[in-house]
């Protein structure tokens, strides 16, 4: 999975964890004891979820533009014509 997926899930299962603390709000305020069990479960799984993905995401490693710039040295459209080096390459 890459980063962009990875960013996807994670606010994929934020918005998950606002909306069940909605529905436990809603359950509390009704006084409905087995939607707030199944509720505060729900809760403790996608806060784990959301954990362990955060967790992956950050373990990806940085990638710096500037150190892929030092490796690369493309030649410009008119020096791969004439296979002339500048002096500002």
């Amino acid at each position: 999975m890459n980063s962009s997926q990875m960013l996807y899930k994670i606010s994929n299962l934020q918005y998950s964890i606002r909306m069940k603390e909605a529905e436990n709000v809603k359950a509390v305020n009704a006084g409905d004891v087995g939607n707030i069990e199944v509720n505060n479960a729900a809760l403790a799984l996608l806060k784990n979820e959301l954990a362990t993905t955060v967790k992956e995401f950050n373990s990806i490693p940085i990638h710096s533009p500037a150190e892929s710039a030092k490796g690369s040295k493309k030649l410009r459209w008119w020096q791969k014509l004439f296979q002339f080096q500048g002096r500002y390459q």
